[in-house]
């Protein structure tokens, strides 16, 4: 004998609303994800003022001054900015014995400091042979976190 069965209802998916649902989650992580850029980076230690010795020098040096609109400056020369490595050289060559210092002005951006110092090394310069002429005040000195012993 044969029981006679309910035909079974084969389920569905509506796939339209999927679909639906899947293009609003590609649209948000399309927007809310950040595209991992490469970019160069530097890095740069630089020294405390409070552990960097001052001394004060009498002996002539000739200035290389870095104006904050940007402008170069060896002694009274004004030098333009494609021409720095020649005038450095030619001063190297020249005045083989006078020492070189670097005056840059308060306001010239962290860049413009590393473009002279770059230059300073094709004119075959060693940056560390030629200190920079800061003026630091004593109030400035005192502003830095002292350690508690």
């Amino acid at each position: 004998m044969e029981f006679q069965r309910p035909s079974r209802k084969i389920p569905t998916v509506p796939i339209i609303p999927l679909i639906d649902i899947l293009a609003i989650l590609l649209i948000y992580f399309a927007v809310s994800t950040d595209p991992k850029n490469k970019r160069p980076v530097m890095h740069i230690e630089l020294a405390l003022a409070q552990d960097s010795a001052t001394v004060e020098v009498v002996e002539p040096a000739a200035v290389l001054s870095i104006q904050a609109d940007g402008s170069l400056m060896l002694d009274a020369t004004r030098i333009h900015e494609a021409m720095l490595v020649d005038y450095l050289k030619v001063f190297r060559e020249k005045f083989p014995t006078r020492k070189l210092e670097l005056e840059p002005d308060k306001g010239i951006p962290l860049e413009r400091f590393i473009q002279v110092q770059n230059a300073l090394i094709k004119a075959g310069i060693n940056p560390r042979d030629v200190p920079s002429r800061v003026k630091i005040t004593e109030s400035a000195l005192n502003l830095a976190p002292k350690s508690e012993n």
